[in-house]
């Protein structure tokens, strides 16, 4: 009927002067432990022609390669990163307090996220990563997986989904320099165009104020310009390029969803 879902109460959000949005919900249970996730609004179906599978590169050399990352092993942190048509998102769940030392882990873990924003696409890191994600291209392709791919390319023929899957291209892949990756990087990886989300047990005046000071100095930037893809005519143009799948399917005819 058209009603909104309550919100809750305790639950803070707001945004930075550079646009970045963030979510902010203390949760005592379980007691000494909180999540930090922050979602990139960019994904596989946000490539182009020539970027299949950059979505999925930009995650590991600004995440899973990072040092500061590194800094949250041997804490009792779990942290990790994915990548789908639409968002990549970076996540952390660490306790509030350093076991060894406790010393606050909000700190480290934020470092971490704001280390993907400003993300270095150094020659031998990116080398590295992308040998992790032929690695990981090889080891996903199963009957299952190719039976899906081809499934999900039938379901959304007429938008971008189905040829911009989140593995991307191999070739294209091994032949990316790390200048290419990284103006990816810089085009999509915007304050303006993320939301950082903190949740469990700790004090909302105290992380607003923490993602102020560690995230205010990362300037705004415009969003990219995309030119046509070739080989698509005008008029399946617009359906074709559409990012997210349609209210109704063509194969679907007349009916809702």
């Amino acid at each position: 009927d058209g009603t909104l879902l309550p919100a809750n109460p305790r639950m803070r959000t707001g945004s930075l002067p550079n646009g970045l949005q963030y979510t902010i919900l203390p949760n005592a249970v379980p007691a000494g432990r909180f999540e930090v996730h922050m979602q990139i609004m960019a994904g596989s179906a946000d490539e182009t022609e020539e970027q299949q599978g950059m979505a999925h590169m930009c995650e590991h050399v600004s995440y899973m390669g990072s040092r500061k990352r590194e800094r949250l092993f041997g804490t009792s942190s779990q942290t990790n990163a994915q990548t789908d048509f639409h968002h990549t998102v970076y996540w952390a769940a660490c306790p509030t307090l350093r076991p060894s030392t406790g010393a606050p882990m909000l700190p480290l873990a934020l470092d971490a996220l704001l280390d993907v924003l400003e993300a270095r696409f150094e020659t031998t890191r990116v080398e590295k990563e992308r040998a992790a994600i032929l690695s990981e291209a090889a080891m996903v392709n199963t009957i299952d997986y190719r039976v899906e791919v081809q499934l999900l390319a039938a379901l959304h023929s007429e938008n971008r989904l189905h040829r911009r899957f989140p593995i991307g291209q191999i070739e294209q892949i091994k032949s990316w320099t790390p200048q290419q990756v990284q103006a990816y990087h810089g085009a999509h990886y915007r304050p303006n165009n993320a939301h950082l989300y903190v949740i469990g047990d700790i004090e909302p005046a105290e992380v607003e104020d923490m993602i102020g000071k560690m995230f205010s100095h990362l300037p705004a930037r415009d969003p990219p310009t995309y030119k046509p893809e070739e080989g698509v005519d005008s008029v399946t143009l617009k359906n074709v390029n559409s990012f997210f799948p349609p209210i109704n399917h063509e194969w679907m005819g007349e009916r809702k969803h």
